[in-house]
């Protein structure tokens, strides 16, 4: 592995971590949101509740990171 694969596989790992303390963090806020225990495993959160497409949407971007990254792709990288 080169050092710009290496760098890369380093962004990317860094770059997924930070995906799940957001998605963890805005789990929780939903759950506060909708008076729910944040150590449920699953839940139905309120049409209003105001962090769920904050959720859903981080969730998402979770799940294709990691998807990305299993297959060799780059992960957290902008192309302009």
């Amino acid at each position: 592995m080169t050092g710009m694969q290496k760098r890369l596989n380093k962004q990317a790992e860094d770059y997924i971590g930070d995906l799940k303390s957001a998605v963890k963090q805005l789990w929780d806020k939903c759950c506060e949101e909708d008076q729910i225990p944040p150590d449920s495993k699953f839940c139905v959160f309120s049409k209003d509740n105001k962090f769920a497409p904050f959720y859903n949407r981080a969730v998402i971007q979770l799940q294709e990171a990691e998807a990305a990254y299993k297959a060799g792709g780059y992960v957290g990288l902008r192309i302009k």
